[in-house]
C-alpha cells in the first residue's frame, strides 16, 4: 500500500479486527514480510480475540508481541465519561510508542467512514502523532471489507467487535462485573443465532440492539421467555429492546 511505504517503517496496533487485519496484511507486504504487531491483552476484549490475533499473524507470516495492560488501573477511564475513549487509547498508545525503536511509526486501522463519528480516542491519535493508512488511501469500511474478501482474509464478514467498556452507560463507572456481564450477555445472545448484537448495560437493566432483521426473534413466546429469565439470573431484572437496529454487514455494517 502508497500510504505505508510513505510513512516509513512501522508496527501495527493490532486488535484482530477487520480494519487492523487489513492493515497488517498491506505491512506484511509494503515491508517485505518484516511487519510486526502489537497485540493489548486486557478485560475489554472478549474470550477467543487473543487466538483470533496469533493465527492471523501466523497466516500473514508475523511477529507478534503481546502486551498486558489493565484500564481498571487508570481512574479517568473508570469514571466512564465522554473522554474515557480519548484516555485509554491515550493511555494504550503512549505505552506501544515506548517500545517502538527511534524513527519507527505506530500504525492505527481508523478508517475514512470512522471520522464521520465522534470518536474521541481519534484526538489521542493525532496527539501522538499514530499513522492512520486507511484514511490516507481513503478506504471506508466498505472498502475495506471487500479488500479483505479480495485477500482471502477470513475476517472479512466479522461483526464489528469495539471493546466492552462501550456497552456500559456513560457516567456509570466501569467494572470488572460489568464487563463480564456485557460479555456473557452478547455470548448468549450470539448462540441464540443474534449475530453482531449489543448487550448495553447501566448496572440495573440491559438494552439490547440487535442486527437489522433479527428483532423479530424475540417476539417469539419462548425465546423472548429465555432471554428474560438468562437476564434475571445476571440481576437484570428490566430488559428492553432497542428498535433501531445495528446495520447489517452488507448494508455497511461496522
Amino acid at each position: 500500500m502508497a500510504a505505508l511505504k510513505g510513512v516509513g517503517h512501522g508496527a501495527v496496533a493490532f486488535s484482530g479486527g477487520v480494519d487492523s487485519t487489513l492493515l497488517l496484511k498491506a505491512a506484511v507486504d509494503a515491508y517485505d514480510g518484516k511487519a510486526s504487531a502489537f497485540f493489548v491483552r486486557s478485560v475489554l476484549q472478549k474470550q477467543g480475540v487473543q487466538e483470533r490475533v496469533k493465527q492471523t499473524c501466523t497466516e500473514l507470516g508475523c511477529t507478534v508481541r503481546i502486551i498486558d495492560l489493565n484500564p481498571m488501573d487508570w481512574p479517568e477511564f473508570v469514571e466512564n465519561n465522554e473522554f474515557r475513549c480519548y484516555y485509554c487509547k491515550k493511555n494504550i498508545y503512549t505505552h506501544l510508542l515506548s517500545l517502538l525503536p527511534a524513527e519507527h511509526f505506530l500504525l492505527d486501522g481508523t478508517n475514512k467512514d470512522d471520522l464521520k463519528h465522534h470518536r474521541p480516542g481519534l484526538r489521542a491519535i493525532s496527539e501522538l502523532g499514530v499513522k492512520m493508512p486507511l484514511v490516507e488511501a481513503g478506504l471506508t469500511k466498505k472498502d475495506v471489507r471487500t479488500l479483505c474478501r479480495y485477500f482471502n482474509l477470513d475476517v472479512w464478514d466479522l461483526p464489528s467487535e469495539s471493546c466492552l467498556a462501550t456497552r456500559i452507560t456513560p457516567g456509570v463507572p466501569v467494572s470488572t462485573r460489568l464487563l463480564q456481564d456485557v460479555e456473557q450477555s452478547e455470548r448468549f445472545l450470539e448462540k441464540k443465532g443474534f449475530i453482531g448484537c449489543r448487550a448495553r448495560l447501566d448496572g440495573r437493566s440491559v438494552f439490547i440492539e440487535l442486527s437489522q432483521g433479527a428483532g423479530w426473534s424475540l417476539w417469539n413466546d419462548i425465546m423472548r421467555s429465555e432471554v428474560i429469565k438468562f437476564f434475571a439470573k445476571l440481576n437484570y431484572p428490566k430488559v428492553f429492546l432497542e428498535l433501531s437496529e445495528r446495520p447489517s454487514i452488507l448494508n455497511g455494517y461496522s
